[in-house]
């Protein structure tokens, strides 16, 4: 996601250097705490790496996207007062405890994941608003289906535990091609991992791809993969939730279930129509082009960064 949306901003008519910080490990500094993209504590950016590529670059934005990444608090003041700083946390609430809540302060404006942090962040003083909902559709494209990856559903992601016993009752009902980990200690066949034009491939061969809108650590989210999949060509259903009602059409753009009953009543019935099926495909693509790409998202984003201070 970080990179689409780097993507997406470049597309959006910015110029844009990438510092990725898993080619530049020694740019990090984690106070003597093991590395894990900020999932127990801060990961301060060290300005004696930084120093040199912002001095050459001399940007007027710099983002910190995701991975508990900051700067320390003394050096994002003094950066500040030339340019701006934005944060931007994916992985909120479960490292806002850890990580978020230390960092946030540091930066003119902050993007969380979660909407029910945004009054937590306004009381600590900083300036948030919630991570557009979007995609990068050069990355998430139609592609031709594999004769191999063909299947009534498919469920990609890890075996949280509200996913294990849904996905059991799919596979009793359907053909269920499931990617990812865990899930082989639950008694469910997994087919390992897929990325990239394999991940594409995958969605072009299902006729219904299952979104479950949970976190591991229960807490309920839309799920950046909604929009990421329909781009992508691919009949979706998830949860039916009030998160997901201002964004997209329940049963027009895709499939709401509210129960496992459910989720097995609507993928059965999908499979039984597959005109309205492919009506429904068809019709979430076209929303999310028009409405949720990260190449029209950016502008807004970048026109709160330019408001004055309240």
């Amino acid at each position: 996601m970080v990179r689409q949306m780097m993507l997406g901003l470049r597309s959006a008519g910015a110029e844009v250097l990438e510092y990725n910080t898993d080619d530049h490990p020694e740019a990090l500094d984690t106070d003597g705490l093991l590395y894990d993209r900020g999932t127990t504590g801060p990961v301060w950016l060290r300005w004696d790496h930084l120093r040199g590529p912002l001095m050459d670059w001399n940007p007027q934005l710099v983002i910190c996207n995701a991975g508990g990444l900051s700067f320390q608090p003394e050096t994002a003041a003094m950066l500040r007062q030339r340019l701006c700083l934005l944060g931007i946390a994916l992985s909120d609430p479960d490292v806002f405890a850890a990580t978020t809540r230390h960092i946030a302060r540091n930066f003119d404006f902050f993007l969380t994941n979660a909407p029910t942090l945004v009054e937590v962040y306004e009381d600590l003083g900083v300036p948030v608003a919630v991570v557009p909902a979007a995609t990068h559709e050069e990355l998430f494209r139609p592609v031709p289906p594999r004769p191999e990856m063909r299947c009534e559903v498919l469920v990609l992601g890890r075996a949280h535990p509200d996913r294990v016993e849904p996905v059991r009752a799919l596979a009793r009902s359907f053909d269920v091609h499931v990617y990812g980990e865990g899930w082989e200690s639950h008694g469910i066949a997994s087919r390992g991992l897929v990325l990239g034009d394999d991940a594409l491939a995958a969605l072009a061969s299902a006729q219904v791809t299952v979104v479950f809108h949970l976190m591991g650590s229960g807490y309920p989210l839309m799920k950046v993969g909604l929009f990421d999949f329909l781009a992508a060509g691919a009949l979706v259903a998830t949860n039916r939730s009030p998160l997901v009602e201002p964004f997209l059409t329940f049963g027009e753009e895709l499939v709401g279930f509210g129960s496992t009953p459910d989720l097995i009543a609507q993928v059965r019935h999908v499979l039984e129509h597959p005109a309205a099926a492919e009506r429904m495909r068809q019709a979430g693509r076209a929303r999310v082009l028009r409405d949720y790409t990260w190449r029209t998202a950016w502008p807004g984003v970048l026109r709160r960064l330019a408001e004055p201070p309240a």
